[in-house]
């Protein structure tokens, strides 16, 4: 029971910080989600090897207790360093992770009956997901989050400190020889990646999400299939069934996947969280059970960090998973499965050749998203609004981006300068708009944008949405690789002095900002239900988007109301003169004050 407790505490970290918590303090204060996200990774790797070169079964305890400190010193720093800080807490997060997976699956068969050690590992694994989808906890701020998590890592601590672990001999068999040894290094590889990307898909669209793990009574449900699910995963690897434990996690996440693509939410929450259940016993029972240290160590470092930045990095890129990444992912894992098994995986053959032929044809329509977003664009006439240009010259680069010399724009085949500009200009949309907002703007702009003359283009998310998606994802390049500069001369703006007209920001907020942050600020307007994450409520004593202490918390909230948050549905009001930002920022300031009358 208190090694269950342990692997819990472990896997909860993990889920609740480095998948949730971590990755919106980093898109809130710093806005560079990748290159802190790599940190984090290129730690955990560290961590990973570090640990399989030290370990030592009489001193796994310290070296547990030692890795859950750094865990909770990682996720402290994050809630307190400004944001150039959080590659430090990164770094720090990411080799206690690290660290602490690969320890402490090389010392499991070390502290439980062989017999037992699936169903105990399944019991750690199905109470850690259950735990994160309690409703208070999985829709609590990145704050509260964190929090948590240190709370549950300094628990790890003390449990761990007086461990005393004895050496046990390395498993045998066909799974830890040569040819098993990479099948499974493959397998748990597609099974990370194609989960990592089928959260991140989830998670930033609001309908997927609302039919996953919408509201409190599907994340009970959910919390209740992850535990009997990877209960069940145990018990199955505890009688030899691991690899079919295997196949059927990838069978049914390339079901919830495949649901996924047609836009489909019914039966995803049950399929996508017993697929979940299924592969997160095995990711630590394998090397768990093979009791070898740089086993361990190969299995998280490439499957579990690969894998995760990998996947991620996919949705963010292509904002969906694509048909053909589902049929290479069939062929990879079941070309793995006849590699194990020699001429009896002949019939895995047989269907890794057909679900390839089924995938044929939509794989070629959906390489490059952006190409064919770009047709779209063209086609649906966004020229005869919208410029692609920023003139030479120009003074206003915070607000529009750098200019753009003329010989890039002659490369473009066509060139696309626009005919009229009754629009914004979309030179550097990439870099100032989320894939989220673009989506529901182009779904519906005079909800978005009050008063806005455009007209809506649903129609281009009918069906599979293809279209629009391709659109979302042309958009999204425009401008993309100047998000650093963009960000760099935006971060020095300030507003003038003097600026702001306290009676102009009560009808600015109603017109531009109720639609989502509801009339009285509390993150209820008629929007919200629509958007990935909930806007934050004025009237709650912290602060989401500023860091606590700041010292001119007036400019900042102007400078967030101007340019918007990067990465999220909140998006700037580039348009909008000084005088309109400040009093805006002073009406936000006076409805969180109001918090504090009794």
């Amino acid at each position: 029971m208190l090694v269950a407790a342990v692997i819990a505490a472990t896997y909860a970290f993990f889920l609740i910080f480095a998948e949730f918590a971590f990755l919106e303090l980093v898109q809130t204060a710093a806005g560079a989600v990748r290159p802190v996200m790599a940190a984090l990774a290129a730690a955990g790797v560290a961590g990973s090897l570090v640990a399989a070169w030290r370990f030592a079964a009489v001193k796994a305890g310290r070296a547990l207790a030692v890795a859950f400190g750094l865990c909770a010193a990682g996720a402290g720093l994050a809630l307190v360093v400004p944001p150039a800080g959080l590659f430090g807490a990164a770094a720090v997060a990411g080799l206690g992770l690290g660290g602490l997976t690969v320890t402490l699956a090389a010392s499991l068969r070390g502290l439980l009956e062989p017999a037992r050690l699936g169903f105990w590992i399944g019991a750690g694994t199905g109470t850690a997901y259950a735990f994160c989808n309690l409703p208070w906890l999985f829709a609590a701020s990145p704050r509260r989050q964190t929090l948590v998590a240190v709370a549950l890592a300094l628990l790890g601590a003390v449990l761990t400190w007086r461990w005393r672990i004895l050496p046990v001999a390395p498993a045998t068999g066909v799974d830890y020889a040569g040819r098993g040894k990479t099948t499974w290094i493959v397998w748990l590889l597609a099974l990370v990646w194609l989960d990592s990307a089928a959260f991140y898909v989830i998670q930033h669209t609001p309908d997927l999400r609302g039919g996953t793990w919408g509201g409190p009574g599907l994340l009970a449900s959910n919390a209740l299939v992850h535990f009997f699910v990877a209960l069940a995963a145990g018990a199955w690897a505890d009688r030899g069934r691991a690899a079919s434990v295997a196949l059927a996690a990838f069978a049914l996440l390339v079901a919830a996947c495949g649901l996924l693509v047609g836009g489909e939410t019914t039966g995803v929450a049950v399929v996508y969280t017993a697929a979940v259940s299924l592969y997160s016993t095995l990711l630590v029972h394998y090397p768990a059970h093979g009791a070898r240290p740089w086993l361990a160590a190969g299995v998280f470092a490439i499957a579990g960090w690969g894998g995760s930045a990998l996947g991620i990095g996919m949705a963010q890129d292509l904002q969906r998973i694509p048909s053909w990444f589902l049929a290479v992912a069939v062929v990879v894992f079941l070309g793995a499965w006849v590699y194990r098994r020699g001429p009896r995986g002949s019939g895995a053959a047989a269907g890794l050749a057909l679900m390839g032929l089924l995938f044929a044809d939509e794989a070629r329509a959906q390489s490059d998203p952006v190409a064919l977003g770009r047709e779209v664009y063209v086609s649906e006439g966004c020229i005869h609004c919208h410029s692609q240009y920023v003139r030479p010259g120009t003074t206003d680069g915070v607000r529009w981006g750098p200019a753009v010399p003329m010989d890039e724009l002659r490369r473009e085949s066509p060139p696309l300068p626009g005919n009229r500009r009754q629009g914004p200009d979309l030179t550097n949309v990439g870099a100032r708009r989320s894939a989220e907002w673009n989506r529901l703007h182009l779904q519906d702009p005079q909800a978005v944008n009050p008063g806005s003359r455009m007209p809506s283009y649903a129609h281009l998310f009918a069906g599979d949405a293809a279209a629009g998606e391709a659109l979302v994802a042309y958009l999204g390049s425009l401008g993309a690789e100047r998000a650093a500069e963009l960000r760099a001369a935006q971060a020095d703006w300030r507003p003038e002095s003097g600026s702001g007209v306290v009676a102009e920001g009560p009808r600015l907020f109603l017109r531009l900002c109720a639609g989502c942050h509801g009339p009285e600020g509390r993150g209820d307007g008629p929007l919200a239900g629509r958007l990935s994450g909930p806007p934050p409520d004025f009237r709650q004593p912290a602060w989401r988007r500023l860091p606590p202490g700041e010292p001119d918390p007036e400019r900042a909230l102007a400078r967030l109301i101007k340019f918007g948050v990067p990465g999220t549905a909140m998006a700037g009001h580039e348009y909008l003169g000084d005088e309109a930002v400040v009093s805006l920022a002073r009406h936000v300031r006076g409805l969180h004050a109001a918090s504090a009358v009794p």
